[in-house]
């Protein structure tokens, strides 16, 4: 009697213990998206939209929205940036631009971090 009750007890405890363990690791950090860092290649301001070529050289096209966040000057070809992304149907949708004067990113080259 002790037996049979013994493994039942071990089976729904192996059970509940995968049950609670999750199926699959998120793809993406939560909350505050992807980094890229690079120089603006090209912008298109009626598409709303900018390519970014990182230091690897990859070439990145992001949508600017209302909501996006630019710090420093106006974006423009040539300008060294910082940017912060989330992707939504397809589309890498930037949350902040952080342009670096010349100077400063001659200075502290932005180290990639994780992007796609």
């Amino acid at each position: 009697m002790r037996r049979p009750l013994a493994a039942l007890v071990l089976f729904a405890l192996a059970s509940i213990s995968s049950a609670a363990a999750p199926t699959k690791t998120p793809t993406h950090p939560h909350g505050h998206g992807y980094a890229l860092a690079g120089v603006v290649v090209r912008v298109d301001v009626a598409a709303k939209t900018f390519a970014v070529r990182s230091a690897a050289g990859t070439e990145t096209t992001l949508l600017r929205t209302s909501a996006t966040r630019v710090q420093g000057e106006g974006l423009k070809p040539g300008d060294h940036v910082a940017v912060r992304f989330l992707e939504k149907d397809g589309k890498k949708i930037a949350t902040s631009v952080r342009v670096e004067s010349t100077a400063v990113a001659a200075v502290t080259p932005t180290a990639p971090s994780g992007t796609r």
